[in-house]
């Protein structure tokens, strides 16, 4: 098991899904915890699921907001003392649309949700992580961005974008001890899929893994937990698809 102690960590969408778990395990690993979210419901459920420990703060925030970035960065200094890492967890789409249909309206939320937001959080976090001497940013993309998806174009697009960000970012920033990896989850059982796919859908996604099951949270959660911690630290600027692998000829 990778430990986290000593880490102070900022998790965005950490109100459920892949965040909440990240948020939840880096507590159980020993770190301090942001977790920032528009949901203050689901932020209350996440530190109750931490078991109200002392070491997570719950940050209403928008990701897409400069300020409201700035003001996570800001927190993690007042409560915790700095910021050693960065989760950019923030995603989602509504997929339907092809590039014909889809408004510039649209296209533009859609790419402001999913890869602005990152931009945003690093621009507000590097400078904090450096004068820690370093630490780890991970930011997740989407098996999508590797594969295509149908009628999905500005989330694909988007989460492309944050897959070369990840590797620009680990080039830039490498003199300062901070390391950047990105995350590319497969099918995982999150509320937005829950939302978005009909429940044969998420069997026949299940069905094509080689796990033999969809994914959960969690398996994302620990994937982070792993390249944050010291197991990791000799990986910089690399893509991992944790996806339960997928049947041939599929």
């Amino acid at each position: 098991m990778s430990r986290l102690d000593g880490q102070i960590a900022i998790v965005t969408a950490a109100g459920g899904g892949i965040g909440q778990a990240t948020a939840r395990l880096f507590i159980e690993r020993g770190a301090k915890v942001i977790a920032t979210d528009i949901d203050e419901a689901g932020l209350a459920e996440t530190v109750e699921l931490a078991g109200g420990s002392a070491d997570i703060r719950a940050l209403k925030a928008d990701a897409t907001s400069w300020d409201d970035a700035r003001r996570a960065v800001a927190t993690a200094k007042e409560a915790f003392g700095g910021l050693t890492t960065l989760i950019n967890v923030v995603g989602g789409s509504k997929p339907g649309q092809t590039v014909v249909d889809m408004s510039v309206e649209d296209w533009a939320r859609w790419v402001d949700f999913n890869l602005t937001s990152t931009f945003l959080m690093c621009k507000a976090a590097i400078p904090a992580i450096g004068e820690a001497d370093g630490g780890a940013i991970i930011n997740v993309s989407s098996g999508a961005a590797l594969t295509g998806m149908m009628k999905n174009p500005a989330y694909v697009a988007a989460k492309g974008g944050v897959i070369a960000l990840t590797k620009s970012l680990a080039i830039d920033h490498a003199d300062q001890h901070i390391r950047a990896n990105c995350v590319t989850p497969g099918p995982i059982l999150t509320p937005l899929m829950k939302r978005n796919r009909r429940p044969e859908e998420i069997a026949y996604m299940a069905n094509m893994t080689l796990a033999g099951r969809i994914g959960m949270p969690h398996d994302i959660a620990a994937t982070i937990a792993f390249l944050c911690s010291a197991d990791g630290e000799f990986i910089n600027g690399e893509v991992l698809n944790v996806a339960g692998g997928r049947k041939g000829g599929v």
